[in-house]
């Protein structure tokens, strides 16, 4: 489990240049393990928030300059659906949209699937 606990404080606080280096950190630590996943049949990778913060919206911006331009609407939690990514072994689990109290039961039954294989 890797927790970017640090995108969702500087979104409490509407700090747009700290959310975007904690969320292009995240990004690279995602990458790294889905890297690593791809060469591990059997894994199952989840990637998830629990929650959003600060109604955040892109106003505008440009990719080739790599800049952005963006408005907080709170600096509290909000009720934006956040997504579910899944890759791997019982991926086609996280499909539609559900409470996120039922990610729990996903992933207890990708594992109940693959128990008898072994961890490495």
């Amino acid at each position: 489990m890797i927790e970017g606990s640090n995108i969702d404080k500087a979104a409490h606080s509407n700090n747009l240049e700290e959310m975007m280096e904690e969320l292009l950190d995240f990004d690279r630590t995602a990458g790294a393990v889905l890297d690593w996943a791809s060469k591990h049949p059997g894994t199952l990778v989840v990637i998830t928030a629990d929650h959003n913060t600060g109604a955040f919206a892109l106003t505008g911006g440009s990719r080739e300059k790599g800049e952005i331009t963006a408005r907080f609407g709170s600096g509290s939690h909000d009720g934006v659906a956040v997504p579910v990514y899944a890759f791997g072994a019982g991926s086609g689990a996280f499909t539609g949209i559900y409470e996120n109290t039922a990610i729990f039961s996903k992933i207890m039954d990708a594992f109940k699937k693959g128990a008898d294989k072994p961890v490495r």
